[in-house]
């Protein structure tokens, strides 16, 4: 016997709410006031991390500032106070999860309860898959992938007894479509990606009001990718690091989930799915992919 409940309305959601979306697509989302948040952002010393802090305490966040670089973090604090808003400096290394624990109960008492994570240290290798140092391959899943579940398990308990928070996870187009010469680090970035995809399947089945964002951009123009070459511009681009910090803070903002940078990348995502294998890995060697960490520099340090 077929149930309305169980068989029917999900379906009817899933139709209105694809409908819903066409007709909502020309029109801007609606931004949230960010005034009163307490977030913390980690691997804030330098890069996304510094901008994505500075453009949350601009908005009247306060912001907690994590990094292993302890001056580049100090620098970002001081920016933000310098400029009127609010932020404090912890050394955390977020590959250790005994260290995350103790450093977010710190956090919390000096500003509060944290209500935005931004999950955003990162590092990389940038060498082929034999060639990669063992401890390498070991470090770029700790604090790319792994360390988000120690972030994520330090804050949510408060924010889903209180119904209220953002959960945002720096991953990359890379954990979405393969680059040779970065094994590691798309494999660990795809983790992180689906880590955040399910966490929020979680929030929605629990019915619970914490949105959840996973941010996909190609490579970014901040000397983490230094070398990396983008010769199809139509398929892939290097990207500047405010466009991508501007719409990080945008995504917290309109409570949107996955945002591949730059939009075109979902045609590439429709071309991996449909197109036969062979037919992909041409497109890919058309656009420059297998050539693309030929002449990689990049720094092996926490973003």
């Amino acid at each position: 016997m077929i149930s309305f409940k169980n068989d029917l309305k999900p379906l009817i959601l899933c139709f209105y709410e694809i409908f819903k979306s066409i007709l909502l697509f020309p029109i801007p989302k609606t931004r949230k006031l960010l005034k009163g948040e307490v977030a913390v952002v980690t691997g804030a010393g330098s890069g996304l991390g510094a901008g994505v802090s500075k453009q949350l305490a601009a908005k009247g966040v306060t912001v907690i500032c994590w990094d292993v670089n302890v001056q580049g973090n100090i620098n970002t604090v001081n920016e933000i106070t310098n400029s009127g808003g609010k932020a404090f400096a912890f050394k955390c290394d977020v590959s250790n999860r005994e260290e995350v624990y103790a450093v977010a109960k710190e956090s919390a008492k000096i500003a509060g309860d944290v209500t935005i994570l931004v999950n955003n240290a990162g590092v990389v290798g940038g060498k082929s898959f034999v060639e990669e140092d063992d401890k390498m391959i070991l470090k770029t899943f700790e604090v790319n992938a792994i360390s988000h579940f120690w972030t994520t398990k330090a804050f949510l308990p408060k924010m889903m007894e209180k119904n209220h928070g953002h959960i945002v996870s720096i991953a990359s187009g890379a954990g979405y479509f393969a680059v040779p010469g970065l094994t590691d680090y798309c494999a660990s970035k795809a983790a992180a990606a689906h880590f955040a995809n399910s966490l929020s399947m979680e929030m929605f089945r629990d019915k619970k009001d914490v949105k959840v964002s996973w941010i996909c951009p190609y490579a970014i123009n901040t000397g983490f990718f230094d070398g990396f070459q983008a010769n199809r511009p139509l398929v892939s681009t290097i990207l500047e690091p405010q466009s991508v910090i501007d719409d990080i803070v945008k995504a917290i903002e309109t409570d949107s989930d996955r945002v591949l940078l730059p939009g075109r990348l979902c045609l590439l995502d429709f071309a991996q799915v449909v197109l036969p294998r062979k037919a992909f890995l041409h497109l890919c060697l058309w656009g420059g992919n297998f050539e693309a960490m030929n002449s990689f520099r990049g720094r092996e340090k926490t973003n």
